[in-house]
């Protein structure tokens, strides 16, 4: 009956027509009838789209003091309107204003003399709940012309979304930037351009860029609120030409600069240096243990372990510098002997992780080992990525280590002083490590969880942080874990650790 309705109802062209009885127009609406009234009437609902655009598309000489105004064809709401201009004037998103009928979005600004303009609207939404379905993006300029480059480029998952995010160029490093005490004002402070993500194949196409040397990066606005703010935790992905996971600039002459890809995420806090550092020899015994951060740490948040534990070396007596981007302790070290640090999480006072462990391996000696211990971690329950597991040889067995803890979890660290003789982690999720450097001697292999990355390894918690072993004649350590025998420099192969 309900299609029957609806064919009569085209059939007529005529919406209002009284023929059709007050019951058949609510069942048409009931039945989820389109909005589209007829193909041969206008659309009275189109989808939210720009109207106009004020200063418009590619116009010159547009006056400093202006007046930047977008008209929609709904009445709209300022809430999660992504709307971004490049260069970025001072103060440009405290003033935005909205018109009686609410169509029309405007802020009056100051703008600098003789400079290119860009503007992207990613993301919009009217006061009935729609929205934006294709990013806006225009030009204009204070001068006589257009600035003639352009970049273009792919930019990858996850920074592929339309309405989610935006392209652009940078003046400064976005590592810098996202480093930076106050990161949004300098981000907004060295953005020269702008431009919208085409498609979900992540295209996208900066054009009116002048000469120069810039940053090209994709952005995310991660809750999608539009308004991309740094210290909110929206994200910035960045451009690597030569895979070494540095961010590059490229120079931007006045030709097209095309196929240059964004692929690499900036991350906010990174170690910039240690000592000693890796690969060290002949490091002497008394020293200090340095750790260097691109940001602020927290230091109640560190995962850090050192294999052998350095007399000295505690959670009390790692230090942070003033401006907490250092962290530093005294310890003595012991002769001839091979030290390993992990520092596989941690946290800025601005809440950023560290996206990739810092491995550093010195010797007090002349010379490295040969030895290796190589396999994968297993979880036989499933659900745990193996990503970032530690696994360390101890000197003991496991069980002896884990009877001497337990009783008085305040002993674990003299306790692994004694018995910790090296350690790493695991980098893929494929659950495959190498622990490298190993001097001749029988180890017992482990491995260690920090689930919920609070730098804290709690076996004892509810529920615990696993801890797995090496179990080779698959008694499930009914009595003892198994050990391995590094003898002569030799690798170790096919230890599968046990969770």
């Amino acid at each position: 009956m309900a299609e029957a309705m609806r064919g009569l109802f085209h059939k007529k062209r005529r919406p209002g027509c009284s023929i059709l009885p007050a019951f058949s127009l609510l069942l048409l609406a009931g039945v989820g009838c389109s909005k589209k009234i007829s193909p041969n009437l206008p659309d009275p609902y189109p989808d939210l789209h720009l109207v106009s655009i004020s200063p418009g598309p590619n116009a010159t000489g547009v006056p400093t003091q202006t007046s930047i105004t977008l008209t929609f064809s709904a009445e709209m709401s300022l809430q999660n309107l992504g709307l971004i201009l490049a260069p970025t004037p001072p103060g440009f998103f405290a003033n935005w204003q909205l018109s009686a009928d609410a169509r029309q979005i405007s802020v009056a600004t100051t703008l600098a003399p003789n400079t290119t303009y860009s503007l992207v609207v990613f993301a919009a939404n009217d006061r009935y709940g729609d929205y934006l379905r294709t990013p806006f993006v225009s030009r204009f300029a204070t001068g006589s012309s257009i600035a003639g480059a352009s970049v273009s480029g792919t930019s990858v998952k996850p920074f592929n979304q339309p309405l989610q995010c935006f392209a652009g160029l940078l003046t400064q490093n976005p590592e810098t930037i996202l480093a930076a005490a106050a990161p949004d004002e300098a981000f907004y402070e060295h953005l020269a351009a702008v431009s919208a993500i085409t498609d979900t194949s992540g295209k996208y196409s900066i054009t009116g860029v002048a000469a120069g040397v810039y940053w090209p990066f994709a952005a995310l606005d991660v809750n999608r609120d539009g308004r991309f703010r740094l210290q909110d935790g929206d994200q910035l992905q960045g451009h690597d030409a030569n895979a070494d996971q540095a961010l590059d600039s490229v120079t931007v002459a006045a030709t097209a600069l095309t196929q240059i890809t964004l692929q690499t995420p900036v991350v906010g806090l990174k170690v910039v240096s240690t000592f000693p550092v890796n690969g060290q020899k002949n490091v002497p015994l008394n020293t200090t243990f340095r750790l260097t951060f691109t940001t602020a740490v927290d230091s109640s948040r560190l995962g850090l372990f050192i294999a052998p534990i350095p007399e000295g070396l505690t959670g009390a007596t790692l230090r942070p510098s003033a401006d907490r981007r250092e962290l530093s302790a005294p310890v003595t070290l012991k002769p001839n002997t091979v030290y390993t640090a992990v520092l596989y999480t941690a946290t800025s006072t601005r809440g950023q992780m560290l996206q990739t462990p810092q491995q550093v391996t010195f010797t007090t000696g002349t010379d490295f080992p040969g030895g290796k211990v190589q396999g994968r971690v297993l979880f036989r329950g499933g659900g745990i990525s193996p990503r970032n597991t530690l696994v360390a040889l101890l000197n003991t067995d496991l069980l002896d280590v884990i009877q001497q803890i337990f009783p008085n979890p305040s002993q674990a660290t003299a306790v692994l002083r004694k018995t910790l003789a090296a350690i790493s982690y695991v980098p893929m999720e494929t659950g495959e490590f190498v622990i490298a450097n190993v001097p001749d001697g029988t180890y017992w292999p482990v491995g260690a969880k920090d689930t919920d990355l609070d730098g804290s390894l709690e076996p004892t918690a509810v529920p615990p942080e696993p801890i797995g072993f090496y179990d080779r004649d698959g008694d499930q350590a009914a009595s003892r874990a198994d050990s391995v025998v590094v003898s002569n420099g030799t690798t170790v192969s096919n230890i599968t650790i046990v969770f």
